[in-house]
């Protein structure tokens, strides 16, 4: 059962949130419904949270790293 409340809107936001539930073909409350279940979702996951661990990183080494042979060059070797 839906339980009815009160909701204080300046007339400007009443206004549009009016043309606005028209144009989805709704009521202000529907419209108001449907933004609170949304606001209600947990958030989805972004992109970069659902790719994180699908990269693979080359090893770096004393080997293959040219910024350590070169400070190595200039530091370890004389």
């Amino acid at each position: 059962m839906k339980a009815r409340i009160s909701v204080t809107l300046d007339p400007t936001v009443n206004r549009k949130a009016k043309k606005l539930a028209a144009r989805r073909g709704t009521t202000v409350s529907g419209l108001i419904e449907s933004l609170l279940r949304h606001e209600a979702e947990p958030p989805k996951r972004p992109r970069v949270d659902a790719m994180i661990g699908s990269a693979v990183l080359r090893e770096r080494g004393p080997e293959n790293d040219p910024r350590f042979d070169r400070l190595s060059q200039k530091y370890l070797r004389g």
